[in-house]
């Protein structure tokens, strides 16, 4: 406790603390006690135009780094300062301006300005200014239902004709500690909506209808009664499909103006309609992305990842908070238990493929995300046909990424980088954490896939140190063989450094902030590295060449030549 390490200033305390009840008539009473958990504390009294209030100041473990605090013994609510019905004060010095030199003689000095100034006669009341500014998320602490207003939905209204109502479709999803939190997802018949919100991303959430009221101002409106939203309702044209609500047992109004928007909840309980405010969280005036300008190039950029494993699904993630909206995903695995030490997928998605629960996870991390899914075990016992299928799809990819460490896999990613002239990226991680490896491969500028791949392998075994994790050549086993053993934040930095890279690649095309193709990144000190994060970059050789886009000419003769066999078939039948 801190009185049993630094008694002199208990004494202080104390001494100082006395010292102000002798000197000051307003503070009557001053006893020093011991609290439950050996917390020191002093019981005071204090005189406001003549009545004797008790409070209790109270020190907390870690005095004098944090400050003590003022609470009143009767457990009411005497100031506006104050945080609730009986709660603590909050008096000049807080935790955002503590400084250790403040006494307790003077937390009772300034508890007793507050009260007077608040309180200067019997018959007065004053207002002290408060120096207290708190966060969003100390004024929500409360609030369990919560609603945003975006820009988007803020600027259409400014649109709209004041004492009009409008069909809507309201989402709501139900967060951690019950809370909900709802956001108008459209406005106009659910089918052919007039606008849609673009910035949240919908999830699996399946809304519900709802009524937005367009209104003047909503400076003087307050609705604190079902029947007073009913009269504003009614007293609305309704424009377009307004929702059927006769036998609805609940529905969502919003009231709004071309500045803000109130969100409330009406529904039938106990044989009685009950009205619920949701608490408007503004981010309408949020300034611009958190992303860089160039970033939106990927919008329409498709990529193609095979493997939604542990790195395949962190890499995906990570590409579609970046800002990539369409995404090709290959796995054929589901996932177990087990695999929740690392993929980015949760419980919720337990026993579920693991490209279809990653489409899902995409959708919720961001918006307007397409995503084409495949499960299908690219390189392993598949249909000719299948293979087939998934291998057009990758062809229509703007970047491929190979995250399966699996030989066979790479080869038809590869194959397919090469007929497309796509670029890819593969990446593994190693056995045992030890770290992992990355090559980004562009047409035209690094080698082709399977000659970068035998440059690799070469540049391991060139290093002189006998390799000692799983796999051969440095290779991880397929899914039949033991798991790989790393922990997440391995993954996670080797995901990092693919996500990155393949940002690179879809934003800057011929030009690259990385200057060597491939790198191999250390977590431990084993095999080639000296100490975690020690890198290791690879530089290729030209070896080979991407073949070159197919002419017209050539393309011609083919068709003319199949046009020709199919001639021939008409002639025999």
């Amino acid at each position: 406790m801190w009185f049993i390490h630094n008694p002199e200033r208990l004494k202080t305390e104390v001494t100082d603390i006395e010292a102000l009840r002798a000197s000051a008539p307003w503070l009557v009473i001053a006893t020093p006690r011991m609290m439950p958990g050996l917390q020191f504390a002093v019981d005071f009294d204090m005189v406001v135009n003549g009545d004797a209030l008790p409070f209790t100041l109270t020190y907390p473990a870690f005095f004098p780094e944090t400050p003590p605090s003022v609470l009143p013994r009767d457990g009411r609510h005497y100031s506006n300062h104050q945080w609730g019905q009986g709660g603590e004060f909050c008096l000049e010095y807080r935790t955002d301006n503590w400084d250790p030199a403040v006494t307790g003689a003077m937390m009772i000095e300034s508890a007793y300005r507050l009260l007077s100034g608040e309180q200067p006669a019997l018959d007065r009341r004053a207002v002290v200014p408060s120096a207290h500014q708190t966060t969003l998320g100390q004024q929500l602490r409360s609030a369990s239902c919560r609603a945003f207003l975006t820009r988007g939905l803020r600027d259409y209204v400014a649109t709209l004709e004041s004492g009009c109502g409008y069909p809507c479709h309201i989402v709501e999803t139900l967060g951690p500690r019950r809370t909900w939190t709802a956001y108008v997802a459209s406005i106009g018949p659910l089918a052919t909506p007039v606008w849609q919100e673009d910035t949240i991303p919908p999830g699996d959430s399946q809304g519900s209808p709802g009524l937005l009221v367009r209104l003047p101002s909503l400076d003087s409106v307050v609705v604190s009664e079902l029947d007073q939203l009913d009269r504003i309702v009614a007293s609305a044209a309704i424009g377009g499909e307004a929702p059927a609500n006769d036998t609805a047992t609940s529905r969502f109004t919003v009231l709004a103006d071309a500045t803000t928007a109130q969100f409330y909840f009406s529904f039938f309980h106990e044989a009685t309609w009950k009205l619920l405010h949701y608490r408007t969280i503004d981010i309408s005036t949020e300034t611009g992305t958190r992303l860089p300008e160039s970033y939106a190039a990927m919008a329409g950029k498709r990529v193609g990842i095979v493997g939604c494993g542990s790195l395949g699904s962190k890499i995906a993630a990570s590409l579609a908070r970046s800002g990539v909206r369409q995404f090709v995903l290959i796995d054929d695995d589901i996932l177990k238990p087990g695999n929740l030490a690392r993929n980015e997928l949760g419980a919720e998605s337990l026993g579920a493929h693991k490209a279809d629960a990653l489409e899902e996870r995409l959708r919720a991390v961001a918006p307007n995300v397409t995503v084409e899914v495949w499960r299908v075990d690219l390189g392993g016992q598949e249909s000719s046909g299948s293979t087939a299928t998934v291998l057009d799809a990758l062809a229509e990819c703007r970047l491929l990424i190979d995250a399966t460490a699996d030989p066979q896999a790479f080869n038809f990613v590869a194959s397919v980088a090469l007929r497309a002239r796509s670029p890819m990226i593969w990446a593994e991680v190693y056995a045992g954490g030890i770290g992992g490896f990355v090559a980004r491969l562009r047409p035209g500028i690094e080698p082709p896939p399977h000659a970068a791949r035998r440059q690799y392998l070469a540049w391991c075994r060139s290093q002189g140190v006998p390799w000692h994790g799983q796999g051969d050549d440095y290779d991880a086993h397929r899914d039949d063989g033991p798991p790989l053993i790393a922990d997440d934040a391995d993954v996670a930095v080797i995901a990092a450094h693919t996500s990155r890279m393949a940002i690179d690649v879809l934003v800057r095309s011929d030009t690259s902030i990385f200057p060597h193709p491939a790198y191999v990144i250390g977590l431990a000190a084993d095999w080639v590295f000296d100490e975690p994060f020690d890198t290791r970059p690879i530089d290729f050789f030209a070896e080979g060449e991407w073949p070159l886009p197919v002419s017209g000419e050539q393309a011609g003769a083919a068709l003319e030549y199949l046009v020709s066999l199919l001639d021939r078939a008409d002639d025999a039948d």
